[in-house]
């Protein structure tokens, strides 16, 4: 990813509707699996450590790993966080030691993603949780994906195989951002046709719309937790080590 993308994610992570929803739907679909989280989380790709502040907001122990020195010199100004700088193809943690291991929006940042869900299979425990979040559809492809140095998009399919290719049980998979789907899918295309360099994608909103957006999501989830949305921006996947 572009170092100024990591500016710019620090300033907008924390209540952005887009960074929002998707914590908010990562601790929902943890919640609703595992009721009781007693052991150690790790957030792979933590980035500038807004989902660990949630963490340790609810009182969990988490550590973050992250391969930019640059995303986990923000992520310490949110808090005295365990953060760590390593690749998440070879994670510094011993094998079996965490109960709770999320990977949102990390996949994609990967040449191939299939070394660093072996390694979250390693280090998760016998009964322990992945929860995943990955951009779908390669249609969507845009100068969004360039600048936050994407190698592909997902579909179900191809989410549901790299994760069963691990060793690991899928619990829940859904598309989500489902409502929103044909607004981004428009800001995408446009994107594809603006001039200039590639750059992330955050459409400045006002605040009641931000809100509006954020309580949409909120709905989202909910429906998602009791059944699955057939499309959507996005992917997110509930796995299960058995």
């Amino acid at each position: 990813m572009q170092p100024h993308e990591y500016q710019r994610m620090f300033q907008h992570e924390g209540d952005y509707w887009w960074f929002v929803a998707r914590r908010r739907l990562a601790l929902a679909l943890l919640t609703a699996h595992l009721p009781e989280v007693c052991g150690r989380i790790l957030d792979a790709g933590c980035g500038t450590g807004a989902l660990l502040s949630d963490l340790h907001t609810r009182g969990w122990q988490a550590i973050g790993v992250d391969l930019a020195r640059e995303a986990l010199c923000l992520a310490r100004r949110r808090g005295a966080f365990p953060v760590v700088q390593a690749r998440l193809e070879a994670l510094p943690l011993r094998s079996e030691s965490v109960q709770v291991a999320f990977a949102l929006d990390v996949l994609e940042h990967l040449p191939d993603e299939r070394p660093a869900l072996r390694e979250l299979y390693r280090v998760l425990q016998g009964g322990g949780y992945l929860i995943v979040s990955v951009p779908a559809y390669a249609w969507l492809w845009s100068k969004h994906d360039v600048a936050l140095a994407h190698y592909r998009r997902y579909t179900a399919r191809a989410l549901q195989t790299r994760l069963c290719e691990a060793g690991f049980e899928v619990c829940r998979l859904s598309y989500s951002l489902g409502l929103l789907l044909p607004l981004i899918a428009l800001a995408r295309w446009l994107d594809r046709l603006r001039p200039g360099a590639p750059a992330a994608t955050v459409l400045p909103v006002p605040r009641w719309l931000n809100r509006a957006l954020i309580r949409l999501q909120e709905w989202e989830t909910r429906w998602l937790l009791r059944r699955r949305l057939p499309f959507g921006v996005s992917l997110v996947a509930v796995a299960r080590r058995p």
